[in-house]
C-alpha cells in the first residue's frame, strides 16, 4: 500500500504548470523574430554596436534557445 505524504511536498508546483508558463514566456522573449525590435532599442551605445556586429550569431543562438524553451513548454503544459 502506497501512502503519499502531502505535507512534505518538495515543490509547491507539483504538476509543472508554473515552469511550463515560464518556458512559454521565455519562448516569446527569445524568439528571433523580435531581434529587429530589440535592435531599435539598442541602436545607440555599446550594446547596439555589439548587437550590430554579432547579429547573425545572436539570431542563431536565440533561435536555438527559443526552440529549447518551446520544447520544454510543450512538454510541461501538454
Amino acid at each position: 500500500m502506497m501512502i503519499k505524504n502531502i505535507s512534505c511536498s518538495t515543490s509547491a508546483d507539483d504538476d509543472g504548470k508554473g515552469r511550463g508558463y515560464f518556458y512559454a514566456i521565455m519562448t516569446a522573449v527569445l524568439c528571433p523574430c523580435h531581434l529587429p525590435v530589440v535592435g531599435l532599442f539598442l541602436g545607440t551605445g555599446a550594446a547596439g554596436a555589439f548587437f550590430a556586429e554579432n547579429f547573425i550569431f545572436l539570431a542563431i543562438a536565440l533561435g536555438v534557445l527559443s526552440l529549447i524553451s518551446f520544447a520544454a513548454a510543450v512538454r510541461l503544459l501538454l
